[in-house]
């Protein structure tokens, strides 16, 4: 996948996530090798870069009703990849994701002056820039982009004000930022018309633009001609290349029966008007459409799909009906395209805590993003309402980016009356309250508003009946993948936790953890096997061994170590952290102490009789 002037590539993986409309993209020129960053456009962008047809009548458009449902919208698109004809890569095809120059703001390395990029030396046509005279005597000395920016948590990306910050008035300033020493300290702007000069010392502190009585400027570049919209967020300094510059804030559905296969995948280009006619008109329109599967079959699938549809509840979470197909896996084999699985059982000596095991040998995932956050991560299951995230287009589309992923998996229910037993003993509830108090606090300081505060309140009620079990199961899947990683040839970044967790009627508790990949990592067989009673009991052992001990300790155990992330009790990188790609919550509400307990409170851990034995 390139830009419209083929400067880079970026996997189509990358694009639903780290990558998507809004976040800064590093590249190299092909030619040159000048260090060049933009920001990916919007995605009215993607049409006019296109030369398919627009929208969702473009070729690469994928379907998954449920979350079609719950987003809003009438189908997602792939991020456009160049199509092969006749065995090979159309470089003729303007099908590419169009980025747009940021920051603006660009560094010679060897004189050290600041300049925006059209004040730079160019050849016409090509995004290189280079400093002239003494600099590029012997070979060109290109100009790089700046390191530093400015955004808000509402999305608006900015550039850093340099004039404002060493309080220049200048019509023509002539800006040099030069390296006088270690730290920001030593980083040293300055003008040299008017002589002003002011290190960025304190730059990356939260008030340190609101002192200059510089706020955001509610600046969109990815936006094409956007309308700055005034914003009454505070603007912040970051690094161009840091994380927290973009989070992409997702949404996913496994497909599952019976919505697999998805029908779309019979019809085609045709699926939107088949998919939008009344049901009796179906049998007129298949004739006209003459497609080469027999009527009567697509009348039937039509039939099961709208049937399914009509079933699902668009304000019930989807998780719920992959749970009662996973319950069915525990039991019986299921043989669907996009959904194959055959049950297998939990080693004998971990009956008393687990329910049941499910191999998943084939899973289709579409992961849809709908907007992002900047500087703090979207918040899992907590996340703000929509007026916090940023857009991903000017106005609202039929479409949103997606990818499919597909992979295998291995599913693991507790049991029911081993994990009822644990939730009502004392100290659980104790210890469980007193982290669920600790984690409400710091997302009521979070939220800005007295409106989202509101809804974190609310949220929080909803999670709190099932705060114990949730904490188990996530803090579990934690430690399965990161001992699967170890074992089963998946690298930690390639698994990914589906978690299962209700209580009430509709009871869940089970956790899935799959790999997912567009390519051929996403189907190596290596995790189904890991799901094997011998194995997995290898594997069960290894993780809860691993999650008594941690090289943090004993700051780690006692929850010192998460201080400054308050939404997690015992849990650190040495021991129970991932990869951000891989967890559901952005690495909080973890605590590994309820799967093996403490030496002070060992009937905290829910697995503590089996290690009790096991020593």
């Amino acid at each position: 996948m390139t830009t419209r002037n083929g400067i880079g590539g970026l996997r189509r993986s990358h694009v639903v996530s780290t990558y998507g409309p809004g976040a800064i993209i590093d590249f190299r020129a092909p030619k040159t090798g000048a260090p060049l960053s933009g920001v990916l456009a919007g995605l009215e962008e993607w049409d006019r870069a296109s030369d398919g047809q627009p929208g969702l009548l473009h070729p690469q458009v994928i379907h998954e009703p449920r979350l079609e449902k719950r987003l809003g919208v009438g189908g997602f698109r792939l991020p456009p990849v160049k199509l092969a004809r006749a065995g090979k890569v159309d470089e003729s095809s303007t099908d590419v994701l169009p980025v747009v120059r940021f920051p603006e703001w660009l560094q010679c390395p060897k004189c050290n002056r600041l300049k925006r990029a059209n004040e730079w030396n160019q050849e016409p046509g090509q995004p290189e820039r280079w400093c002239g005279g003494r600099c590029s005597e012997d070979d060109k000395s290109w100009v790089v982009p700046v390191r530093f920016i400015a955004a808000c948590e509402d999305g608006h990306l900015g550039e850093f004000p340099w004039k404002q910050w060493i309080a220049c008035e200048c019509m023509h300033p002539q800006l040099a930022l030069r390296t006088d020493g270690p730290g920001l300290g030593g980083k040293i702007v300055t003008c040299l018309a008017c002589k002003k000069v002011r290190s960025l010392e304190g730059v990356f502190h939260k008030h340190a633009l609101a002192d200059l009585k510089y706020g955001c400027t509610g600046s969109e570049p990815w936006l094409a001609l956007s309308e700055r919209t005034r914003c009454a967020r505070p603007a912040r300094v970051l690094q161009r290349g840091a994380s927290n510059v973009y989070w992409g804030d997702t949404r996913s559905a496994l497909d599952i029966p019976p919505f697999s296969p998805d029908p779309s995948m019979l019809f085609g280009p045709h699926w939107a008007t088949v998919r939008d006619v009344a049901p009796e008109d179906w049998p007129t329109l298949l004739k006209m459409l003459k497609l080469p599967t027999p009527a009567s079959v697509l009348l039937t699938k039509l039939g099961e799909w709208k049937a399914a549809l009509a079933s699902d509840k668009e304000d019930e979470p989807v998780e719920r009906d992959e749970y009662k197909q996973f319950e069915r896996a525990l039991k019986d084999a299921i043989n669907c395209p996009e959904f194959e699985t055959r049950p297998s059982v939990p080693p004998t000596e971990f009956r008393p805590f687990l329910a049941g095991v499910a191999l998943a040998r084939r899973l289709r995932e579409v992961r849809a993003q709908k907007g992002f956050t900047r500087i703090l991560p979207p918040g899992g299951m907590f996340r703000a309402g929509g007026a916090e995230l940023g857009r991903l287009s000017k106005q609202k589309l039929a479409w949103l980016p997606a990818i499919e992923m597909r992979g295998e998996g291995i599913f693991i229910a507790f049991q029911g009356k081993a994990l009822h037993t644990w939730e009502s003993r004392e100290e659980v509830k104790k210890h469980v309250a007193a982290l669920a108090t600790q984690i409400l606090d710091d997302l009521l300081r979070e939220a800005r508003t007295d409106a989202e505060q509101a809804e974190v309140q609310a949220k929080f009620d909803l999670w709190q009946p099932h705060a114990a079990r949730f904490l188990l199961l996530h803090s579990f899947s934690h430690a399965l993948m990161r001992r699967l990683a170890l074992e089963c040839g998946y690298s930690s970044s390639a698994l990914r936790e589906r978690l299962y967790v209700e209580t009430g009627e509709r009871e869940m508790m089970g956790v899935l953890v799959h790999t997912d990949s567009p390519d051929s990592e996403g189907t190596l067989g290596g995790l189904v096997r890991q799901g094997e009673p011998e194995r997995l009991f290898n594997t069960l052992v290894g993780m809860l061994r691993d999650a008594q001990w941690c090289s943090s300790d004993p700051v780690c155990i006692t929850g010192t170590m998460t201080l400054s992330t308050p939404r997690n009790g015992a849990a650190c990188h040495a021991c129970l952290l991932a990869p951000e790609t891989s967890c559901q919550q952005f690495n909080t509400l973890l605590d590994r102490t309820l799967l093996v307990g403490t030496d002070a409170t060992p009937t905290l851990g829910y697995f503590r009789t089996f290690l009790d034995e096991l020593a």
